[in-house]
């Protein structure tokens, strides 16, 4: 008779290995789920606290402090407005474009050329070859500028204003024009949404301005920042380097923090997988005449379990290290008492 064919003719010995499969599979899922929970931690602890995401990040006292990922539309509650010349548009940014019409200088194969045309910089004209013939006025009279709204939510958190101006994403506006302040009317006219001080706009002369606008106003936005009483703020880790971003689109945490760890998905219910195959792998392993006690089996289970769970979370989590060593070493007292409580109630029935 073959080594194998002993083998499957006792049937304690194949309840002894698939008890020891079970238990060693039951102990390789828990290792596993810990470690890459472990690593998530160690990745907030990293950032500077728990990032709340989903349904979580919303406003209240469980938000308060922590960092949030809220994902959603952007709400004005207030226009940006350039009270300058009168604009204003619902969006988060409203930007100014200033340009002047001024000569450029060009050179090809040492060939100067000069002509004109519509530019948002000053161009130093004192550098030209021909300065005289082609001087351009110089510092530009009114600045571009970008004016944020003072009132831009997202997922119902409130933004600071540090983080509303660093939404990006301009796109063409075309404002309306026809309330200009009393000193700006006299100085420019309305061309095509825009406003030029040429006194014949289809032929500008040199120093002439343009001015147009431009809003920031996009579908959704992600913000990743710390929660402060309902408003998010800016955020830095515990190193001082700043971690808030405000993305244009809606981004889930991988997309924000490519680099933190991810918690494993379905933990609890690994956690629990691992607790009932141990807990079915113990009682295989237990002698016949105790193998139907499964309170004493579940103890045996739980010691292993914990002491790896355990190691797992020590110099990261030391208070759920204490925990889960107490839970092994009571476990185990368990296990030893009912062990001898059962082996003495065997000898007395006998």
């Amino acid at each position: 008779m073959s080594r194998f064919s002993v083998f499957l003719d006792n049937p304690s010995r194949n309840t002894a290995v698939l008890g020891g499969v079970l238990l060693l599979v039951g102990l390789l899922l828990l290792g596993f789920t810990e470690h890459a929970d472990r690593l998530r931690v160690m990745g907030e602890d990293a950032l500077g606290g728990f990032v709340l995401t989903g349904s979580a990040a919303t406003p209240g006292p469980a938000a308060n402090g922590k960092l949030v990922l809220a994902v959603g539309a952007p709400e004005i509650k207030a226009p940006a407005r350039d009270a300058q010349f009168g604009v204003a548009a619902d969006a988060p940014a409203l930007l100014r474009k200033v340009e002047m019409f001024q000569w450029n200088e060009t050179r090809f194969g040492g060939v100067r050329n000069y002509d004109q045309n519509w530019y948002d910089h000053p161009i130093d004209s004192t550098a030209f070859g021909d300065p005289a013939a082609h001087a351009n006025p110089g510092a530009f009279p009114i600045s571009a500028a970008r004016f944020d709204s003072t009132g831009v939510a997202v997922g119902g958190f409130m933004l600071a204003p540090e983080l509303v101006h660093m939404i990006d994403g301009p796109e063409p506006f075309e404002p309306d024009l026809s309330h200009l302040p009393p000193n700006m009317a006299a100085t420019f006219q309305v061309r095509d949404g825009t406003l030029v001080t040429s006194v014949n706009s289809a032929h500008p002369q040199v120093g002439d301005l343009r001015i147009s606008w431009m809003q920031i106003v996009p579908s959704y936005l992600t913000v990743f920042a710390r929660d402060d009483g309902g408003t998010l703020v800016p955020a830095s880790n515990p190193a001082g380097v700043a971690i808030a971003q405000v993305l244009i689109g809606r981004h889930s945490l991988t997309d924000v923090l490519t680099d933190a760890p991810q918690p494993p998905r379905f933990k609890w219910a690994r956690r629990v997988l691992a607790v009932l195959l141990c807990w079915a792998g113990a009682a295989m392993l237990l002698p016949r005449a105790q193998r139907r006690d499964r309170v004493l089996a579940l103890a045996i289970a739980v010691v292993p379990l914990a002491l790896l769970a355990a190691v797992c979370w020590f110099d990261v989590r030391m208070l759920a290290f204490v925990l889960l060593l107490v839970v092994a070493i009571l476990a185990g007292v368990f296990a030893a008492w009912r062990w001898r409580h059962g082996a003495e109630s065997g000898r007395q029935s006998h």
